[in-house]
């Protein structure tokens, strides 16, 4: 597998054509859902900043998430494989928290052609790595990033080992990109088998290609709670939804997206939230490093 991935260098090198049958064209990458069938190694560092509004009689308050992403390609586009990790902060009722949540390693593979058209699924591993106390401080500015980036909520639950299956979809039709990924959360808690939570959830990306640098386009994301404690049928369903524009240069692809709710957020706690979020990708192509990223 890994010398399939060095066949086109070696091809290049020695002046041999290659037809890459996974030679597809490249597309801007959403802001939040992954470039299906990126050829270099991406590392992303994204930033959600918002604001909560509680039900009448509440007190306004924020909460910041930075999330740390990787994936690398590991043979002709086909097979990927990546881990990411949030961190979140927040003001609460007795000061400022800052906490770590869950880390999450993934692996994925895709059928693709050249027309842009790409089909796959993966699998997410999470891992009990948050360490707060949910009925603390932690507790309150977990329930408040979970509440921003609720399709990750998953990373805000202490002491649990979560599997997340996906399946990816991608329609290219230039200038306009077309992207949806839905999967399942299924946690379960480290000491207690019983202690058990299902979630589904749902990412929609529909991108324009303005110029070869600039894109624009909507995120929309809706976690639904379908078996989850103390959640009341009226709060089971969360929806997001985020303009945004992307610039591509050959080694960064920074984006700036807004957002805010469609009907209740998480758990219904509170009434509304919005915000904005910026994400700062970096491209590294190891059979590449002298010549910029083809368009």
């Amino acid at each position: 597998m890994l010398a399939s991935h060095a066949r086109p260098a070696w091809a290049q090198a020695q002046g041999i054509p290659f037809d890459d049958p996974y030679d597809v064209p490249n597309v801007p990458r959403p802001p939040t859902l992954p470039e299906l069938t990126h050829a270099e190694i991406e590392g992303t560092s994204e930033t959600t900043a918002g604001a909560l509004i509680p039900p009448p009689g509440g007190v306004w308050t924020h909460a910041y998430v930075e999330r740390l992403d990787a994936e690398m390609p590991l043979a002709l586009r086909r097979w990927y494989l990546g881990a990411s990790y949030e961190a979140a902060a927040g003001g609460t009722a007795n000061g400022y928290q800052v906490i770590g949540g869950n880390l999450a390693v993934h692996g994925r593979t895709l059928w693709a052609t050249q027309t842009g058209l790409a089909f796959g699924g993966g699998m997410e591993l999470v891992l009990p790595t948050a360490t707060f106390d949910p009925n603390g401080r932690g507790g309150t500015v977990a329930l408040n990033a979970a509440t921003l980036r609720p399709w990750d909520v998953t990373y805000w639950i202490p002491g649990i080992i979560g599997v997340r299956p996906f399946v990816d979809l991608r329609v290219l039709k230039e200038p306009f990109i077309f992207q949806f990924r839905q999967g399942l959360d299924g946690t379960v808690s480290d000491t207690a088998l019983g202690d058990r939570r299902l979630y589904a959830h749902t990412g929609f990306y529909f991108g324009w290609a303005a110029t070869p640098h600039i894109a624009a386009g909507l995120e929309a994301f809706e976690e639904y709670a379908i078996d989850v404690p103390n959640v009341r049928d009226g709060a089971r369903e969360a929806i997001v939804i985020s303009p945004h524009v992307r610039i591509t240069l050959p080694w960064v692809q920074p984006a700036i997206s807004f957002f805010t709710n469609l009907g209740p957020p998480l758990y219904g706690a509170n009434s509304q939230i919005w915000g904005i979020r910026f994400a700062f990708t970096v491209v590294y192509d190891p059979n590449a490093m002298l010549r910029m990223r083809p368009k």
